[in-house]
């Protein structure tokens, strides 16, 4: 039979320096890693926020921008004796469906410093914001008239 001794079954450990004794984190520790946490997040969030904005935006300016083509090239084939004074058909008005929520508004100017030049331009607007298109274009028949 043997008997243990009980000083040997409840010896310690040797003690260990500071660095190797704690564990875990400190409550400072804690918070500064929680501010940092939360500074990169809003940083996420607002550059999240702006790509959302920018990619309404750009569908917003896509259909605009088309539709700005489309009665630019309405005036163009109209002729310059049309362009000289444009109708209210022409000068102004809304799209139909599926575009209902755009207007254009469109004005055409004899350029005087330089002849047979007409600068054409259409202005698409919607509830939030405008897309300008401007052009000029050459009429022969013009700068024969304008000498």
């Amino acid at each position: 039979m043997k008997l243990y001794s009980y000083a040997a079954a409840t010896r310690r450990r040797p003690s260990l320096s500071g660095a190797e004794s704690r564990r875990g984190f400190t409550l400072l520790e804690a918070v500064v890693a929680t501010m940092i946490i939360g500074v990169v997040s809003a940083g996420a969030l607002s550059a999240f926020a702006a790509d959302l904005r920018a990619a309404d935006l750009a569908q917003r300016m896509l259909p605009a921008a088309a539709l700005a083509q489309d009665r630019l090239t309405v005036l163009e084939t109209s002729g310059s004796l049309v362009l000289e004074v444009l109708p209210d058909s022409l000068a102004r008005g809304r799209f139909r469906e599926p575009f209902e929520d755009y207007s254009w508004t469109a004005s055409a100017h004899r350029l005087r410093s330089l002849p047979g030049l007409i600068e054409v331009k259409v202005d698409v607007s919607w509830d939030a914001g405008s897309f300008a298109l401007m052009e000029r274009l050459y009429e022969p028949s013009l700068a024969v008239a304008g000498r």
